[in-house]
């Protein structure tokens, strides 16, 4: 049998998911696109490792607390790690920042499931390494690393093996690298009704593979559901799903001290060019700096908005170029056609945010009432950070 841990990012606040589009998803219940993607892999007996950011968790919590019900009922398919609450950039997030949308994060996972393992998914795999010491100091066993989110030089010093990663103040932590390869191919399943590539990646593995996946994929494309059932079904028999506190003693972390001279001991630096492509985001990014030095002054509602306004995906709604894949439309159909997945106007909203911050969270309800998904989101976010950040 080959191995594999499918850890899945879900992010609510994915730059081409409109938020009235993403509400629509939550209502309805166990009808809902949301529930019955979860109830997929319950259907299919297939284990998932869920890494769900905070903010994703509260509209869950208020739109389809169905879907929580049913990760918690069936704790032998889905297993939690840790996330942050806002999907953000952690490169530039001041020290107050970063523990303070952590900190909210888990507080929000630990509240809500009954269990879960104490890894941590950075968001776009950023991170460094005063922030590693951090998430050691809260419980934190280990983080994700994915070699293709770097040049070619970095690439190969980094191990293709489970290792221990200094963070600063001579603290070590697992780091689990991802199995880049594996994400191509769980797209070509669902874009193109097949399976047969990532059956082979994962028979030809050597080792457990790790797979890392945005959970939303599906969601941007038509019949997405129907699609990540075909694959489920189609995974060979071969494969087996682990869950990470399965394996987590039998992985054997390679030590920093045995590591290569030239491998990486420390998290490198993630490139930021993706998200200041035309620096079309900087005077954005100049604002939201100007507020997290104020951060602890701030009071809880303004707090509660803040954490909205520092999602990656505002920046790449604003920066990044929409997605053209190739999809087949049906399972039957030899040819693909070009296909092309939107960015929302989630830099619009982040606008938006900055402006409901310079008023009383009373003014502030009153004009979000006039949205729809976009209000219907924020309020309910800040409404339940309030107890949480009080």
């Amino acid at each position: 049998m080959k191995q594999v841990v499918d850890i899945v990012n879900l992010n609510g606040d994915a730059s081409c998911l409109p938020s009235q589009t993403w509400i629509a998803y939550l209502q309805g219940g166990k009808n809902s696109t949301l529930y019955n993607w979860l109830k997929l892999y319950v259907d299919n007996g297939k284990k998932i490792t869920l890494g769900i950011t905070g903010a994703t968790l509260s509209d869950m919590l208020s739109f389809n607390p169905e879907s929580i019900h049913l990760i918690n009922q069936y704790q032998s398919i889905f297993e939690i790690i840790l996330r942050p609450y806002a999907h953000d950039i952690s490169l530039i997030r001041s020290d107050a920042g970063f523990e303070m949308n952590i900190e909210t994060g888990f507080k929000l996972i630990k509240q809500t499931f009954k269990s879960f393992t104490p890894y941590y998914l950075p968001p776009e795999f950023m991170i460094t390494g005063s922030q590693l010491s951090k998430l050691s100091s809260y419980g934190v066993e280990g983080v994700f690393i994915n070699a293709n989110r770097y040049n070619e030089e970095i690439k190969k010093r980094l191990p293709d093996v489970p290792y221990e990663i200094n963070g600063t103040l001579k603290t070590n932590i697992n780091c689990i690298p991802i199995n880049s390869g594996v994400t191509k191919a769980y797209l070509d399943s669902v874009h193109h009704y097949r399976s047969n590539r990532w059956n082979k990646l994962i028979d030809e593995n050597r080792a457990i593979t790790f797979s890392w996946r945005d959970g939303e994929s599906t969601f941007f494309i038509p019949d997405g559901n129907e699609r990540e059932g075909q694959w489920l079904i189609a995974e060979s028999e071969d494969i087996e799903r682990r869950f990470l506190k399965e394996i987590s003693s039998e992985i054997g972390f390679l030590p920093s001290g045995e590591l290569a001279p030239s491998h990486y001991k420390f998290y490198p630096v993630h490139s930021f060019l993706a998200w200041m492509q035309e620096f079309r985001a900087l005077g954005f990014i100049n604002k939201v700096d100007r507020i997290e030095q104020e951060l602890l002054e701030l009071s809880i509602e303004q707090k509660a908005l803040w954490l909205q306004i520092i999602s990656s995906d505002i920046l790449s709604a604003i920066e990044k170029s929409s997605p053209e894949i190739s999809i087949k439309t049906s399972p039957g159909i030899q040819d693909a056609q070009s296909f092309t997945i939107w960015r929302s106007e989630r830099g619009f909203e982040g606008e938006e945010l900055l402006e409901l911050l310079k008023l009383s969270w009373h003014e502030a309800m009153a004009l979000l009432n006039d949205y729809s998904g976009f209000g219907k989101k924020i309020m309910s976010r800040v409404e339940s950070l309030k107890s949480i950040l009080d």
